[in-house]
C-alpha cells in the first residue's frame, strides 16, 4: 500500500524588519529637521565691493567701460568733436642722409627755422656731431609771398655748404639741394613751390566763387 503522503510544508512568509517609528529615528535626523517654529538662519552675503549700498549687488563685465554708460555712445556726439583743423602745415622736409642720424627726418613751417644741437633748435642734429653749434648754426627760411626757401648760415666757425659750396650769405634752395653741416650732410625735399602754395587758392574752390 502506498505510504500516505506527508502534509505540505507551509512556507512561513518571511518576516520584514521592523522599521522604527519617527519618533524612534536617531537623534541626528531629528535634529536635521527644521523646527516650524524656528526661524531660519541664513547665512548674510560675503561682503565685497558693493557692500556699501544695501540691497545693490555691482556687476562689472571684462571689455566694459563703466564711463561708457547708456547715451554716452561716442559715436552719438559728433557735434560735440574738437575742432581738428591744423594750425601749421608743413611746406617741406630736410632729411639726414648721411652721418650721425642718418634717416632722421624733420618737417619745415612757415618762417625761419633754426639749425643746432640745442633742445631749443628748431631742427635739433643731436646725433654725435660736436661739430654742429648747439644754436644757429644754419637757418632755412621759408618766404610763403613768394612760395621760395632759402638758406643762411649763422657765423659759426664751421662752414655751412650747399652742395659742397660755403654759404656765405643767403642763396636760394632748390629741390634736392644737400646741407653739409661737419659731418652730417641733409637733403631738402619742398612741399611748397611755383606750383603749390598754401596760401593759394584751388581751382575748385575759385570756380565756385566765380
Amino acid at each position: 500500500m502506498p505510504e500516505p503522503a506527508e502534509p505540505a510544508q507551509q512556507m512561513a512568509a518571511p518576516e520584514r524588519a521592523a522599521q522604527p517609528s519617527l519618533r524612534e529615528q536617531s537623534p541626528q535626523v531629528e535634529a536635521a529637521r527644521p523646527d516650524p517654529a524656528r526661524p531660519l538662519d541664513v547665512p548674510s552675503p560675503a561682503m565685497g565691493r558693493g557692500s556699501s549700498k544695501a540691497g545693490r549687488v555691482k556687476t562689472r563685465l571684462l571689455g566694459f567701460n563703466p564711463g561708457q554708460a547708456a547715451g554716452a555712445d561716442p559715436f552719438a556726439r559728433k557735434g560735440d568733436a574738437p575742432d581738428t583743423a591744423y594750425t601749421q602745415f608743413p611746406v617741406g622736409w630736410l632729411a639726414v642722409v648721411s652721418g650721425p642720424g642718418r634717416g632722421a627726418t624733420f618737417t619745415l613751417f612757415n618762417g625761419v627755422t633754426i639749425i643746432g644741437r640745442g633742445e631749443d633748435q628748431t631742427v635739433r642734429l643731436d646725433f654725435g656731431d660736436n661739430s654742429i653749434s648747439r644754436s644757429n648754426h644754419a637757418a632755412i627760411a621759408f618766404d610763403p609771398e613768394q612760395n621760395n626757401f632759402f638758406i643762411g648760415h649763422g657765423g659759426k666757425a664751421n662752414l655751412v655748404r650747399r652742395n659742397d659750396r660755403p654759404v656765405l650769405s643767403t642763396e636760394e634752395l632748390a629741390i634736392g639741394d644737400l646741407i653739409r653741416i661737419g659731418e652730417t650732410t641733409l637733403r631738402f625735399v619742398p612741399l611748397c613751390g611755383p606750383e603749390f602754395g598754401w596760401n593759394q587758392t584751388p581751382q575748385s574752390e575759385a570756380g565756385h566763387a566765380s
